[in-house]
């Protein structure tokens, strides 16, 4: 998501009213919550500033959560184990160590993140 007067609002005076013509342009604000005080122009543009800054940084830890959500399959415990799955995954241990990369990435989000490769699903025969 961009950064716009829209998302500076939001982060700034979460719970106000208020209604916008163009995002990119402050003047366009009509604001509905008398009892919220609005935001000035030079707060928003802080706040804009702050987060153009900060978005590599969210960008990445949604991919990387992302990329989790993908390969959670591979934690479920039927997959893995020959007891369980006449066919199972034998190369476990690789997505293991693919998904700890893309935890660290997730919780320790990074502005130009370097991408585990994802290895591909080895099946039983």
């Amino acid at each position: 998501m961009t950064p716009s007067y829209s998302t500076a609002l939001l982060a700034l005076a979460p719970g106000a009213t208020w209604s916008i013509a163009n995002p990119m342009d402050y003047s366009t604000i009509t604001w509905l919550s008398p009892d919220i005080a609005q935001p000035s122009k030079a707060a928003c543009d802080n706040e804009i500033a702050l987060q153009t800054q900060q978005e590599p940084y969210q960008s990445c830890k949604q991919q990387a959560s992302g990329l989790l959500y993908k390969t959670d399959w591979t934690t479920i415990p039927d997959v893995a184990d020959p007891t369980k799955s006449n066919t199972y995954l034998v190369n476990v241990q690789d997505f293991i160590v693919y998904r700890n990369a893309l935890r660290q990435l997730a919780v320790h989000p990074v502005a130009d993140p370097v991408w585990p490769v994802k290895p591909t699903s080895q099946w039983s025969a």
